[in-house]
């Protein structure tokens, strides 16, 4: 896959997402992060935000994105089907690509 697709590809899928929040009910890591933002929902909500050039990822939204296990058991019960831990692995490619964040960059060395 080419690295310029990769926006649209996470992008399309992103759009999908109507919020329901089922995705939260099986997500093994929303309970450890500080808020829903580490819960699929947030991530894709943080994903879609940032592709539509809507606003930068930050600290905080890294953090989230780096905190998902890939598991997918979120898209067992989204009945939108979107992979959310697909989304995410696509979208760390995206990241590290572009540089993001440093200490990735930093261990990837």
């Amino acid at each position: 896959m080419d690295i310029d697709e990769i926006p649209k590809l996470i992008l399309k899928d992103a759009e999908k997402c109507f919020s329901c929040g089922f995705c939260e009910s099986v997500c093994p890591t929303i309970a450890f992060g500080p808020h829903r933002g580490y819960g699929p929902r947030g991530r894709v909500i943080i994903l879609r935000t940032w592709l539509r050039g809507e606003g930068e990822i930050t600290e905080e939204g890294l953090a989230s994105i780096y905190s998902c296990l890939l598991c997918n058991a979120c898209s067992t019960v989204c009945p939108a089907r979107i992979r959310v831990g697909d989304l995410v692995r696509d979208a760390r490619a995206l990241l590290w690509a572009r540089g993001l964040p440093e200490g990735v960059r930093v261990v990837s060395r």
